[in-house]
C-alpha cells in the first residue's frame, strides 16, 4: 500500500509515518519544510504547499490513500487546517484517491460550545470533519482524548460515534490506530472514539 501521510513534521505525524514503514507501507510525507530532524530515509519527503490543490494532486499519483496527523494550535490556528483539508480532498477527488483517515480531538463528537485557548482547536477540527463529511470520499476520523508520549501499549479501545472509554491515549497507539483504520471498512463516513482502556 502507498500512503501519503501529512503532519510528519508533528509528534504523532512522525509516528504514523515511521510505523507505516516498519508495516511494508511505501510513505510520500508531505511537508511544508523540511523536517528539522530526518524522516526513515525509505520514506519519500514532498516539500508543498499543502493548501494548494494542484501541488497536493501530484503527489497523490499511485497512492491507495491519505493519512493526514495535522492539528490546529490552541490560540493559534485560525482556518489553515481546514483549508488543508479542503485542498488535499479536492485534490483527492481530482485523482480518484477515495480513502482518508484524519485524526481529529473528542470535541468532532459534540457540537457543546468550547471556550478558551482550545475554542480555536475545536472549531477546526469540526470544521474539517464537515468537509470530509460532504466530500463523497471515505473517509474516516478518529478522536482520542488528551494524548501522551508514553510508549505504546497496544490497548486501544474503540467506539463508534462516541469517546473510548479511557482518559488519555499514547501516541504511539494513536499512530497504529490510524493505520489500522485503513483496514475498517466499517469505519467509512464514521467519526470513532479512541483510547487506551
Amino acid at each position: 500500500m502507498r500512503i501519503v501521510v501529512l503532519g510528519t513534521t508533528g509528534r504523532t505525524g512522525r509516528l504514523v509515518a515511521d510505523e507505516a514503514v516498519e508495516r511494508g507501507m511505501d510513505v510520500v510525507a508531505l511537508v511544508r519544510h523540511e523536517p528539522d530532524t530526518p524522516l526513515h530515509p525509505s520514506i519519500v519527503v514532498a516539500v508543498v504547499d499543502v493548501r494548494d490543490q494542484d501541488a497536493v494532486a501530484t503527489q497523490l499519483a499511485g497512492a491507495d490513500a491519505v493519512v493526514s496527523a495535522i492539528g490546529p494550535v490552541a490560540g493559534v490556528t485560525v482556518t489553515e487546517v481546514s483549508e488543508t483539508t479542503q485542498a488535499v480532498v479536492d485534490a483527492m477527488v481530482r485523482t480518484g484517491v477515495r480513502r482518508i483517515v484524519v485524526a481529529a480531538n473528542r470535541k468532532v463528537l459534540s457540537d457543546d460550545e468550547v471556550t478558551g485557548e482550545y475554542s480555536n482547536v475545536a472549531a477546526e477540527h469540526r470544521r474539517v470533519v464537515a468537509i470530509l463529511a460532504a466530500s463523497g470520499l471515505d473517509w474516516t476520523v478518529l478522536a482520542p482524548p488528551s494524548l501522551t508520549d508514553d510508549a505504546g501499549t497496544g490497548d486501544v479501545a474503540t467506539a463508534i460515534g462516541a469517546k473510548g472509554p479511557g482518559r488519555s491515549l499514547t501516541r504511539a497507539d494513536f499512530a497504529a490506530a490510524l493505520l489500522d483504520a485503513l483496514d475498517r471498512p466499517e469505519w467509512v463516513g464514521r467519526i470513532v472514539g479512541v483510547s487506551n482502556r
